[in-house]
C-alpha cells in the first residue's frame, strides 16, 4: 500500500472547522443584524425586530455546512458568480451575429506549430501517448517497476512547467485493417494467376475475406466502438525546454526493465487528441479534406451551453466531477477506479513545487495541526488530526531522504449526463470525496481544458512523486495488433498478428491448452480457418478426425496415415533437416542426421532387440544406401524417391548376409533382425505403411494427417513412429516453402506464404520411453521461426506433459520456445502442473490462476509476451465458424 498525504496547504483555525472568513461572517451578520434592530425606520411598531431576527436568520443558515462541507454562504456567492457568467458561446459568433459570446474566449489553443507543438500564445505543449497494457495481471515487483518507470517520467519537469494526465474515449477507425484484408485477398488472387494456388483454394477463402471486411464495416460505421486513450500533455513557455523534457520523458518510458510503450502525437493526432476532449461523435477522417492551418478550429467545439450542474457541448450534456479528498491508502493503479469508467473524460492537473516551497509549506502545516492535537477534542477528531500529521511527518521525511518531488494535483472528471450516478458510486466505494461543482462548471470546464489553467486552484493537492505515479491509469486488456484478425473479445474487439515482430515478440509458435469441453478446438478451428485465408500452409496432426470438414472445406487434402492410400511415408526416404539459428553455416549434414533418425525410429519399431543385433542393423543401414549409390557426398536434390532403399531392399540385404555368415553368433544377430524386419517387408502386417517409395503428395494449403484410425487400433509404437516420419515430412516441407518465398515473393510482402504445423492433442503422442516426438517438437520450436513458420501444440492433459524429468525437460523446451500461449479453463488439480510447466516461461501468478480455474466455455487466457497477458472470448465471424463446422460446404 501507499499513502496520498493529507493536505499539506492549511489554513489556521481558532476553532474546529471554523475559519476566519466564517467569524467574520458571523460578526458582520451579528453587527447588521443589531443596527437593524437598533434603527428608528419605523417608530410606530417592531418592524426593526423582526426584520434584524430575518437577516439573523438567514445568516445563520448561511454559515451552516452543506453536504460536501462547503458553507452556505459560499455557495449561494457561488450561484451569484454563477449568474454573472456568460453561459452561451459559439464558434463565429461574432460573424453569426449571435448574442452567444465567440467559443474562442474559453477555448485556449490557437494553432499547432511546426505539427507537434501546441501553441497557447503565451506558453506551449506537446503530447505523448502512453499505450496501456493489462497492469493487473503482472506480478507486483513489475506493477513496482512500472510505476517507478513513470515516477521516473514525472521527475523529468523542471522548473515552470506542468502537466495533465488525460484520458480520453474516441471511436476506433478500422480502415487501416480493411486495406490490409483487400491487401492480402489480392495477393491470392496474383498467387492464383501465377498457378502458385488453386482457384478452387482461392474461391473457398474468398467468403472469408468478405466476412471479415464486412465485420469491419460493422464497426467501423454502424456499431462504433469507443476506446480510451491515455496521454500526457506537458506545458512550457520555452519550445526547446519543452521538447528536451518530452524526448527525456519517452526515453524513460521505453528504455526502463519494464518499458511503457508510448509515442509523440504529431499532426492529425494532434488534432484529433484535442478535439477529443470536448466530444467523442465525430469521425477524424474528414481531417483529410482540411488544411493543416485549419486543424485547430476543427477541434474547436462549435457551441458551449453551461447550466448551473451541467454543461453542455454542442449539445451533449456533461457533469464535472472534482475530487476534494483522496482515500489515505491506497494501491497500485489507485486511480483506475475512476479511470476506466466508460463515457467519461478524466485530467489529472499537476506542476513540481519548488523543494523548499514544498518543505517550508509542509512545516507550517505540521505546527498548525500540532496546536490542533493540544487542544481538548473528542477521540475521533484526536485520531483524524494524529493521522493528518503522520502523513505530513512521512512526506517530509520523503522529501528530505528520498528522491521526492511534491506535485499539485488536481483531479475533474467529466462524463456524460446519463453516467452521472454510476461515477457518483465508483467515487464512494473507492473512498474519493468529491463535489459535482455546483454554480461552478464554468471553472470545471476551464480546468478540464488542455491547458494549465487551473481555475479550481483552492483544491489542489500536495501529492508526492510515487504516489502521483501510483494512479497509473494505463491499464487495458485491448489487444489490436495493427495486421491482425479479429479472433474476439474482451473489453474491445481483439486482432492478433501472429507473426508480428517486435522486442517482445521473436516468434509465432504457440501453445493450446484446456481441459475438455473448454472450447479448445472450437478456438484452435478459428484461429486455423482465419490463418488458411491469411496465405498460409497449414499441416495438422489430426488424432481425432477433428479437422476434416475445416479441410474439405477449403479444397485442403485428408491423409489417413492408418492406410496407404494417399500414400505412404518411406522412413530411408533422406530429407533435409531444419538448421538451428547458431547453425547457419554449416555444411549440409541431412544424410548423417538421417541415419541418427533411423537409429531413434528403429528403438520405436522395434521395440525389445537387443542392443547388439540393433547395432548391427545400424551398421547395415549404410551398406543398403550404399547399395543404392548414396552416401553423404550424395546430393540429394537429384534423387527421386525411387531412388531410396526401402524395408524390402533392407530384408534383401539380411538374407543375403545370412546366406554367406558362417560365425554362429552374428548369425543369430541377422536372425533377430530379420524376425523383426518381417512385420514391415512385403507380406508383413505393416508393410502397407512404410514399405515403398515416398508417395504422399501435399501441394495443397491444407493438409490434415488423420491419425484415427491408427490410434484406434491402439498401437501407440506404430502411431508415434508415424507420426515422427510425418514430422519428418514436415520439415522438409518447412524448407521447401523457404524456398518457395525466396523465389516467388518479389516486392509483394502479402504474397510471403507462412507455413504452420499444428498437433493437436499432442500428449497422445508423448511416450514416456521414447520421448523422441516431444523432442521433435522442441527443435522444430526452436528452429521454424526463420522459415516463416509457427508451431501450434494443442492438448489437454497436461500430466503427460510433466511426467519424467526428461519429459518435463522438453516440454519446457518446447513452452520457452512459444511466443504465445493460450489457456483455457482447466481443474484445480491441473493448475500446479501448468505453474510447474511455466515456471521458466514468465511464470503463472495467483491471479492469471484465479482466471483460468473459472473460465467459461471459449474463454481463454492469452499470453502474448512477458508483460502482455489478457483474457478474452474466442467469437469467430459467422462464416469463420460456418466453414470449420459444416460439411461438404463447397456442395451447397
Amino acid at each position: 500500500m501507499r499513502f496520498i498525504p493529507k493536505k499539506t496547504k492549511i489554513k489556521m483555525e481558532l476553532i474546529r472547522n471554523v475559519s476566519f472568513l466564517d467569524i467574520f461572517i458571523a460578526l458582520f451578520v451579528v453587527a447588521v443584524s443589531i443596527l437593524i434592530a437598533t434603527s428608528n425606520f419605523w417608530p410606530n411598531n417592531n418592524n426593526e425586530i423582526y426584520i434584524a431576527l430575518a437577516f439573523l436568520s438567514f445568516g445563520v443558515v448561511s454559515l451552516l455546512p452543506m453536504e460536501d462541507g462547503v458553507r452556505t454562504y459560499k455557495s449561494i456567492i457561488i450561484l451569484f458568480r454563477y449568474f454573472a457568467y456568460r453561459k452561451h458561446y459559439k464558434k463565429d459568433a461574432v460573424l453569426s451575429k449571435s448574442k452567444a459570446v465567440d467559443i474562442k474566449e474559453i477555448v485556449p489553443y490557437v494553432s499547432i506549430d511546426r505539427d507537434m507543438y501546441i501553441n497557447f500564445k503565451e506558453y506551449y505543449a506537446q503530447v505523448i501517448e502512453v499505450f496501456p497494457l493489462e497492469f493487473g495481471l503482472l506480478e507486483l515487483d513489475k506493477q513496482n517497476n512500472m510505476i517507478n518507470t513513470f515516477a521516473n517520467a514525472l521527475r523529468r519537469l523542471g522548473t515552470g512547467q506542468s502537466g495533465s494526465l488525460v484520458k480520453i474515449n474516441k471511436a476506433m477507425i478500422l480502415d487501416d485493417y480493411i486495406r490490409y484484408e483487400d491487401d492480402k485477398y489480392e495477393a491470392i488472387l496474383r498467387m492464383q494467376e501465377e498457378k502458385q494456388m488453386g482457384e478452387q483454394e482461392v474461391e473457398a477463402r474468398a467468403p472469408v475475406f468478405e466476412g471479415r471486411v464486412a465485420h469491419l464495416e460493422e464497426f467501423n460505421r454502424d456499431n462504433k466502438i469507443f476506446k480510451d486513450h491515455f496521454y500526457i500533455v506537458i506545458y512550457d513557455k520555452d519550445m526547446n525546454s519543452l521538447n528536451d523534457t518530452i524526448e527525456g520523458m519517452m526515453s524513460d518510458l521505453r528504455r526502463s526493465v519494464t518499458p511503457l510503450s508510448c509515442r509523440r502525437c504529431t499532426g492529425k493526432d494532434l488534432a484529433v487528441f484535442l478535439r477529443s476532449n470536448y466530444s467523442k461523435e465525430f469521425d477524424e477522417r474528414d481531417l483529410d479534406l482540411i488544411a493543416r492551418n485549419e486543424y485547430c478550429d476543427w477541434a474547436t467545439p462549435n457551441t458551449v451551453d453551461f447550466k448551473v450542474n451541467s454543461v453542455s457541448v454542442d449539445g451533449q450534456s456533461y457533469a464535472n466531477f472534482l475530487i476534494t479528498d483522496y482515500p489515505l491508502n491506497v494501491g497500485n493503479a489507485w486511480g483506475y477506479s475512476f479511470f476506466s469508467q466508460a463515457r467519461t473524460k478524466v485530467v489529472v492537473n499537476f506542476s513540481p513545487m519548488d523543494k523548499y516551497k514544498a518543505e517550508k509549506q509542509i512545516d507550517n502545516a505540521i505546527i498548525e495541526m500540532e496546536l490542533r492535537a493540544n487542544k481538548a477534542m473528542k477521540s475521533s477528531t484526536a485520531i483524524e488530526v494524529e493521522t493528518h500529521l503522520d502523513t505530513l511527518r512521512e512526506l517530509l521525511r520523503d522529501l528530505k531522504t528520498s528522491n521526492e518531488a511534491l506535485f499539485n494535483v488536481n483531479t475533474i472528471i467529466t462524463c456524460e449526463a446519463a453516467a452521472r450516478k454510476e461515477m457518483r458510486a465508483v467515487l464512494k466505494q473507492n473512498g474519493f470525496k468529491y463535489t459535482e461543482l455546483f454554480g461552478r462548471q464554468v471553472e470545471g470546464f476551464l480546468t478540464s481544458n488542455i491547458s494549465k489553467l487551473d481555475a479550481l486552484e483552492s483544491n489542489l493537492r500536495g501529492i508526492h512523486t510515487t504516489s502521483l505515479a501510483a494512479i497509473f491509469p494505463f491499464i487495458s486488456s485491448a489487444l489490436q495488433d495493427p495486421k491482425g484478425f479479429y479472433l474476439g473479445d474482451n473489453e474491445y474487439p481483439v486482432f492478433v498478428d501472429f507473426f508480428q515482430r517486435n522486442n517482445e515478440r521473436v516468434n509465432s509458435n504457440m501453445m493450446i491448452i484446456g481441459k475438455s469441453g473448454s472450447g479448445k478446438s472450437f478456438a484452435t478451428k478459428t484461429l486455423l480457418t482465419n490463418l488458411a485465408s491469411d496465405n498460409a500452409r497449414i499441416f495438422i496432426l489430426d488424432p481425432e478426425d477433428e479437422y476434416t470438414n475445416l479441410a474439405r472445406n477449403v479444397y485442403g487434402k485428408i491423409i489417413d496415415v492408418g492406410s496407404s492410400v494417399n500414400g505412404i511415408l518411406n522412413p530411408f526416404h533422406v530429407m533435409s533437416n531444419l538448421r538451428d539459428d547458431d547453425n547457419e553455416d554449416a555444411g549440409d549434414d541431412s544424410f548423417k542426421q538421417h541415419l541418427q533418425f533411423l537409429e531413434q525410429f528403429f528403438k520405436i519399431i522395434f521395440e525389445g532387440m537387443a542392443s547388439d543385433p540393433f547395432e548391427l542393423l545400424n551398421t547395415m543401414c549404410v551398406e543398403v544406401y550404399k547399395r543404392k549409390g548414396i552416401d553423404e557426398n550424395t546430393i540429394l536434390e537429384t534423387l527421386t524417391p525411387d531412388d531410396y532403399p526401402i524395408f524390402d531392399d533392407m530384408m534383401a540385404l539380411v538374407k543375403e548376409k545370412l546366406e554367406d555368415a558362417t560365425e554362429e553368433y552374428y548369425r543369430r544377430n541377422l536372425m533377430v533382425i530379420e524376425t523383426y524386419l518381417q512385420k514391415f517387408s512385403t507380406g508383413g502386417r505393416n508393410s502397407n505403411l512404410w514399405n515403398g517409395p515416398t508417395s504422399i503428395e501435399t501441394s495443397e494449403n491444407f493438409v490434415s494427417f488423420n491419425f484415427r484410425s491408427l490410434l484406434a487400433n491402439r498401437n501407440d509404437t506404430i502411431a508415434n513412429a508415424q507420426m515422427l516420419l510425418v514430422f519428418k515430412y514436415l520439415d522438409n516441407e518447412i524448407i521447401r516453402n523457404k524456398d518457395f518465398n525466396d523465389n516467388n515473393m518479389g516486392a509483394d510482402p502479402y504474397k510471403r506464404r507462412k507455413i504452420i504445423i499444428a498437433v493437436d492433442e499432442a500428449h497422445v503422442f508423448i511416450n514416456p520411453k521414447h520421448p523422441i516426438a516431444l523432442d521433435f517438437m522442441a527443435n522444430m520450436a526452436k528452429r521454424i521461426r526463420k522459415y516463416d513458420g509457427m508451431q501450434i501444440i494443442i492438448t489437454q492433459n497436461i500430466k503427460d506433459f510433466v511426467g519424467s524429468p526428461e519429459i518435463q525437460r522438453q516440454s519446457s523446451a518446447v513452452i520457452n520456445a512459444c511466443q504465445y500461449s493460450v489457456i483455457f479453463s482447466l481443474s484445480p488439480n491441473d493448475i500446479s502442473d501448468l505453474v510447474e510447466l511455466y515456471r521458466n516461461a514468465g511464470q503463472i501468478n495467483e491471479t492469471e490462476q484465479d482466471s483460468i480455474v473459472t473460465a467459461g466455455r471459449g474463454q481463454c487466457f492469452l499470453i502474448t509476451s512477458a508483460l502482455f497477458r489478457t483474457s478474452l472470448q474466442i467469437t469467430p465471424i459467422p462464416i469463420v465458424q460456418y466453414t470449420f463446422e459444416t460439411k461438404n460446404r463447397n456442395k451447397r
